[in-house]
């Protein structure tokens, strides 16, 4: 199923800041590379977005309509001190789904379920002896730094020093 753009008009069922040929052409220019096979670049895009979303708590602004599928478009929004309109997708956001879709199509289990532990050694006789690496933590929700790194000139809760999220109570 081709997927569905968001342009910063609200697109119903928008699944996607950018299209998979235009995609794949900002890979390139930064020497990324998306699966080959259009559907599976097609899903890892559309993860890409999904990664883009679960920033937003961070994001400055708020959604234009409490209709649209994705993050953006926002308002209140500004960049490097200029404001972002209201009908657009930022550079940065279409850069970080393409970085995020790279990893997802590289296999990585960005939203891994685990227990929350990794096991370095069990053993039993007589008693039972457990250890884990690092306490335990598996660290299987994976932190995509390049993504987040795109998205940082719109991120309010990352301390990026020029603006932040301003509520009336």
């Amino acid at each position: 199923m081709a997927l569905i753009v968001e342009d910063g008009s609200i697109v119903p069922n928008a699944d996607s800041y950018v299209s998979l040929a235009d995609a794949r052409t900002l890979a390139v220019r930064y020497n990324l590379a998306l699966p080959a096979d259009d559907t599976e670049a097609e899903a890892a895009l559309r993860n890409g977005a999904v990664y883009i979303g679960l920033q937003e708590p961070m994001m400055c602004g708020s959604r234009v309509s409490p209709l649209q599928e994705l993050s953006f478009p926002r308002h209140g929004v500004t960049l490097y001190g200029y404001p972002v309109a209201t009908d657009s997708i930022p550079a940065q956001v279409i850069r970080a789904q393409v970085i995020a879709a790279v990893e997802y199509g590289n296999g990585t289990d960005v939203r891994a379920s685990t227990d929350g532990r990794a096991t370095s050694l069990e053993r039993v006789e007589g008693a039972v002896t457990v250890q884990y690496f690092n306490n335990g933590a598996t660290g299987a929700t994976t932190v995509i730094t390049a993504a987040i790194d795109a998205l940082r000139p719109l991120l309010c809760g990352l301390n990026n020093g020029s603006s932040f999220n301003v509520y009336r109570g």
